[in-house]
């Protein structure tokens, strides 16, 4: 989505939400509800790649698998 569409997106979603509470909700967290209801396309596609990987069968390594290899890799001492 182009940064017009986007900007105008939120501004409408933001007038919204501060006349529905009616208080002075932070910019932060509106920007933050705004970006739940609206994530980046990249997202999206990275989330049906991924379904689709795991119906498929492919689920990635296990956590332990994964912590060994951080640790190994930026030098931290294995957990006892």
């Amino acid at each position: 989505m182009p940064t017009i569409e986007l900007v105008e997106s939120f501004s409408q979603f933001a007038w919204a939400r501060v006349d529905q509470a009616r208080s002075n909700l932070p910019i932060d967290d509106l920007y933050d509800e705004w970006r739940a209801q609206h994530p980046p396309a990249d997202d999206l596609l990275a989330i049906k790649a991924s379904l689709r990987d795991m119906k498929q069968g492919e689920t990635g390594r296990s956590f332990d698998e994964f912590a060994s290899a951080f640790q190994s890799r930026n030098g931290i001492p294995a957990s006892p």
